[in-house]
Formats: C-alpha cells, structure tokens, sequence
C-alpha cells in the first residue's frame, strides 16, 4: 500500500460523483388538488376560475365532440396557469354521462394529459384528473381536480 491517501480521496471523489448523480435524476413530483368553476364562453370555449394547486384560472377548447348513448366524449385542450407564473398545456378526454331527469346537465370525468410545462411547472409531464357536472343550458361546470405530475 504505497499511495493509501491518495486511494481514499480518489474513492471519496468517485463515490461523491456517483451520489450527486443520483441526486440529479432522483423524481420530483407535485401532489395537485383543488376546485374550479367554469363558463362557456362559447360553443367551443370555457374559462374557469381554480382554486387549490393551481390558484389561477384555466381556458378549455372543445376540439371534438362525438355523441354516446349516455351521453358524450370530448376531446379537449386546456391552458392551467397560476398567479405564481406557471403554465401547463394539456390535451383531454371528457366523458359525459347524462344525469337522468336534468336534459343537458352531465356528469364529468376530465383525464388531462400534460403537452408542455413552463414557469412553476417547468419540466413536469404526466397527468391529472377531475370530476364534476356540466350544465349545458346554462354553459356552467363546477368540478374537483386531482393528481400527481412528476419531472
């Protein structure tokens, strides 16, 4: 054992390395939850006002609508954005399901699936979830949003 020191510290340096990239790859992930209440702008328009996670306000675009025998599926675009600068970009799929005795009220299930991320939510992909109702003869939603994003 002629260059003991020397061994130790080359090993520090290695193991320090292999540590602090482990950390650098190690998963952040955001629990999201809230509110909001949205209305129809027009036909194919929605903004909303959130609470919860993302504390902000949201625009929704009806891109696609087919009718089901519950009800109907919407393919969707929406913009989250916070009073804290951050910015997701989702697509969607809605399910409508028909609530019985109430004609153009549904019930809705959103499963959003992040595009692109900016600001506060810089880097974080996957997705969330929300449920609520839809009165289409008034143009009002008042639903709950939940999930996991992770970067």
């Amino acid at each position: 054992m002629k260059y003991p020191l020397s061994t130790l510290f080359i090993s520090a340096v290695m193991l320090g390395t292999v540590s602090f990239n482990a950390m650098a790859t190690e998963t952040q992930c955001m629990p999201l939850g809230g509110t909001g209440m949205a209305n129809a702008i027009d036909a194919t328009h929605l903004i909303a006002s959130l609470t919860g996670s993302f504390q902000g306000g949201a625009r929704a675009e009806i891109l696609k609508e087919l009718k089901t025998q519950n009800g109907l599926i919407l393919d969707m675009e929406h913009y989250f954005f916070t009073h804290k600068g951050g910015l997701l970009r989702t697509r969607d799929k809605a399910t409508l399901t028909n609530v019985a005795g109430r004609p153009n009220v549904y019930m809705l299930e959103i499963s959003y699936e992040i595009q692109e991320s900016s600001g506060a939510f810089d880097g974080y992909k996957g997705g969330f979830s929300s449920a609520g109702l839809i009165d289409l003869n008034i143009g009002e939603v008042v639903l709950r949003y939940n999930g996991e994003i992770c970067k």
